[in-house]
């Protein structure tokens, strides 16, 4: 395509002139220029070829670099996915992109407002139940020591003995907001008196300790929700009781929602917890910080 254009032929027709008329150039009796060639076409085509050329393996080296992960290319888009939102500062990742795979599938949220679900419910055994069944209570998970770097754990940070293995005891976030969201449930005004009574968890602690506990989680998961602002769109339905004259309009909470596998993070964090302390000699568990390492002057 490219070649006909910038190599088109051009034809030219000598214009015949009487004898008599008065000529600024002779012309001469072979002045036929029909299939001369433009000398610029093949240098264009040249370059125009280079350029596509490189466009072409630009685009294909980038396409290659996005999908290299951990010397591996990802071509499931699932997998990319994760591994690309999960990355941040230096590109640490967290194990579990490594080891759990993310199975993203359709949810349709309960959004309803009158019908309690089990976890929305007054305090009580079985509503504990439901929620320590989230997983919510789950110990810290061990990171081994040579993962440390790549998760992004510094060397000066805490770490376990090498009497009890070594690595980095660490908590996954998500679990960690699902603790705070339930202690923000406890600390409902309906639900305090409950919880402190009992004085088990947090509540072990002064009520003003509990409050900045409270306030450390309401914080923790404002941060969090900003952070995956979720940019859907609730949309409203009508609804009519029984006796009232006109339908009302009412925000519709019941919307679909990409997840991830939740069941299998939960489960790779079951079976990656610490041992509980009762089963450890706490004096020999920790290895002490060295000369020269970060100690925070108070607490964080």
């Amino acid at each position: 395509m490219f070649r006909q254009i910038f190599q088109k032929h051009v034809k030219f027709s000598e214009i015949p002139q009487k004898e008599d008329s008065e000529a600024l150039l002779p012309s001469p009796s072979d002045s036929t220029y029909a299939g001369r060639k433009n000398p610029r076409g093949p240098t264009l085509t040249a370059l125009l070829s280079c350029v596509l050329c490189s466009v072409g393996t630009l685009g294909i080296v980038l396409w290659l670099g996005l999908r290299l992960q951990d010397g591996h290319l990802v071509f499931d888009a699932d997998k990319f996915c994760i591994h690309h939102i999960s990355r941040y500062c230096k590109n640490h990742l967290s194990p579990l992109v490594k080891e759990v795979e993310p199975n993203w599938h359709t949810v349709l949220f309960n959004g309803s407002f009158l019908k309690e679900n089990i976890y929305r419910q007054s305090a009580g055994p079985e509503v504990d139940a439901a929620w320590s069944a989230l997983g919510v209570d789950y110990r810290s998970i061990i990171v081994p020591a040579n993962e440390g770097d790549r998760t992004g754990l510094r060397k000066d940070q805490v770490q376990v003995s090498d009497y009890y293995g070594g690595g980095y005891p660490a908590n996954v976030e998500g679990l960690h907001h699902l603790h705070c969201l339930n202690l923000l449930r406890k600390s409902l005004y309906w639900n305090y008196e409950y919880y402190r009574d009992q004085k088990k968890g947090a509540f072990v602690n002064e009520d003003y300790v509990v409050q900045y506990h409270v306030t450390h989680c309401l914080d923790i998961l404002r941060q969090q929700l900003m952070c995956v602002v979720d940019v859907g769109v609730l949309g409203q339905v009508w609804y009519q009781v029984e006796g009232e004259d006109h339908p009302t309009p009412f925000t519709d909470f019941n919307t679909k929602h990409k997840c991830r596998d939740y069941e299998a993070v939960q489960k790779w964090a079951e079976e990656h917890q610490l041992p509980p302390e009762s089963e450890v000699d706490m004096s020999k568990f920790y290895k002490m910080p060295k000369l020269g390492d970060w100690i925070n002057p108070e607490v964080p």
